[in-house]
Parts: structure tokens; C-alpha cells; sequence
């Protein structure tokens, strides 16, 4: 068994798991940081990402044309893995609103969704309200409150896209202090 890429290509196609196997360690590092990339935006489960990284790379495999030099097979792959990812996310994403309840009925604030595992809500929003802006304190208080991004907006004299830029601020916000606050 050869391990250019070409060959490996050609046992795949032929349907060789050995192939594939050895396709798959020699992709492995470009594999782990397209998936920690997405991990790291909450992009989805880090299970599910490298699986669906390892399919994307069997597509990509049986796909792609090499006769052609314009692209290589490693550029494609890292296109096709990233592509895959971006659907996945997207998917994560749909599924977590069609599963968030009715507007009217009572429902859990995302920046606080972020800490509620925690054991000291009040202390971690304390330290974490050390990190926010003065605009994004706001936001995530009328937040907080049950206010929808444009209810917040107007009342603040902000668009929506604002009030919306701020929440994913204090997610990302969130989310670092949560890993910076983690033992090792």
C-alpha cells in the first residue's frame, strides 16, 4: 500500500478500509483542528463533529476528480470537512430553536444558560459582569429579564442587531471565562 494520496484514493475507491484507514491518520491533524475550531464556537458535540468530519473525508475521498490539478486532494478535503461542519452547526443550531418553548411561555435566558450548572450562579455572574462592557451589562440584565433582542433594542435606543451582537459577545465572553475558570 502506498500513502500518496492519489493511491490512497484509488484503494478507496476500490474499497479498501486500509485505504481509508491510512487516509484518515495522515488528514488526522488537519481533521482535530477544524473540529476543536468548532468545538470552541459551540458548534456541536466534539463526538458528533469528528464524525461527521470522518464522512466528510470518505466524500471527499470517493469525490474527488484527480485528473484535474487545479485543487489538491488536501485543500478539497479541508473544504469539504469545513463544509460539513458549517451544515452540522447549522443543523445543532435549528434543532436547539425548534426546541426552545413558545415565546409566551416561560423560558431559560441563553447567558444564563451558560452558567446554570453552576453552583454559584451569583458569583460567577458577578465575575463575569467584571469582563462585560457597560452596554453589554446592560443587554444581559433586560436579557435576563425575559426581554426579546428587539424589545431590548428599542427600549435602548439600539437595533436589534446590536442588542443581537452584544448576546453573542457575552456568549464568547462566557464561554472563555468558563474554560480560563475550569481546573486542570
Amino acid at each position: 500500500m502506498q500513502d500518496t494520496p492519489n493511491a490512497l484514493l484509488k484503494e478507496i475507491r476500490e474499497g479498501s478500509d486500509a485505504g481509508f484507514a491510512a487516509l484518515q491518520k495522515q488528514y488526522a491533524p488537519l481533521t482535530a483542528t477544524l473540529v476543536s475550531s468548532f468545538c470552541a464556537s459551540g458548534g456541536g458535540v466534539r463526538a458528533d463533529l469528528e464524525q461527521e468530519a470522518e464522512s466528510a473525508l470518505l466524500k471527499a475521498a470517493l469525490s474527488y476528480d484527480s485528473a484535474q490539478t487545479a485543487v489538491s486532494f488536501g485543500l478539497y478535503a479541508k473544504i469539504c470537512i469545513r463544509n460539513a461542519l458549517i451544515s452540522h452547526r447549522r443543523k445543532v443550531l435549528r434543532r436547539a430553536r425548534r426546541d426552545m418553548p413558545e415565546k409566551d411561555a416561560k423560558r431559560e435566558p441563553g447567558a444564563y444558560r451558560v452558567f446554570v450548572q453552576t453552583q454559584n450562579l451569583e458569583k460567577k455572574l458577578a465575575e463575569l459582569n467584571e469582563v462585560l462592557s457597560p452596554y453589554e451589562r446592560r443587554v444581559l440584565l433586560e436579557y435576563m429579564s425575559g426581554k426579546s433582542a428587539p424589545e431590548i433594542g428599542e427600549e435602548i435606543g439600539k437595533s436589534a442587531k446590536s442588542v443581537h451582537n452584544a448576546l453573542f459577545r457575552i456568549r464568547e465572553k462566557g464561554k472563555q471565562f468558563e474554560r480560563s475558570a475550569k481546573p486542570e
